[in-house]
Formats: structure tokens, sequence, C-alpha cells
């Protein structure tokens, strides 16, 4: 029987397997992507600490050029952000940082997210802890 249009009644529409199998090529398509999106939003979260790390390192080597040595306490994280007016980019609020004296003139900087996510950096040779 054919319509107005040309087209026949029963050709309207998609059938329930057209949509079953549309519905299924969605559901794969997300449990590819979502495990993918994780994975990079972590990569993020930790390349934004880091650099924030490097942003207190090259305070730490201004520092150590006027005076002769690193700032190596845990309260001077707070006093590093007042001196150089610094506000750490990209952090979600309550991230905080942590300055520790290492062997040999080294330190370390804990980055410590409001998430879990913890990064160490031994400087100034820029390795994990």
């Amino acid at each position: 029987m054919k319509t107005r249009t040309g087209i026949a009644s029963r050709d309207r529409g998609f059938s329930l397997l057209e949509l079953m199998i549309t519905v299924a090529i969605i559901a794969i398509i997300s449990a590819v992507a979502i495990p993918l999106y994780t994975g990079y939003m972590a990569t993020s979260r930790d390349a934004v600490l880091v650099n924030n790390i490097r942003t207190i390192e090259v305070f730490q080597e201004d520092q150590r050029l006027r005076t002769g040595a690193y700032l190596t306490n845990a309260a001077n994280a707070a006093a590093i952000e007042a001196a150089i007016d610094w506000v750490p980019e990209g952090d979600e609020p309550g991230t905080t940082y942590s300055i520790a004296p290492g062997a040999g003139g080294t330190y370390q900087v804990t980055a410590t997210a409001p998430d879990g996510t913890v990064v160490c950096l031994r400087l100034p040779d820029g390795v994990r802890c």
C-alpha cells in the first residue's frame, strides 16, 4: 500500500532489532571510552601537581642562590606561596604542598590533592620519591 509520499507504511521508522543493535554499539563504545577517559583525567591531575612542584623548585633555587640553602621544612611551603604571591594553578581547593629535607643537599616536595592523589618529587634531581 502506497501513501501520499510514495513510501509504504510498513517502511516507516526503525525495527526493534535495529534499535537494539544501536544500543549495543553505544554500550560497547562506552565500555571502552569511560576507562580511557578516567585514565586521562588521573594523568592530567598528576601533571598539574608536578607542574606546581616545578614552580616551587624555581623558588627554591632562587632561595639557594640568595641565602645558600633551601627552605626545608613543611611550614615553609606556605611561606613560599606567600613570599612569591603564588597561587597554584589548576589545583582543587584543599591541595597541600609540603617540603622535607633530603640527603646530600636535596629536598622533597609532596603535593597531596583532596581526592587522595599524592605526587612527590625529590629535587633538584627531579625524580619521584
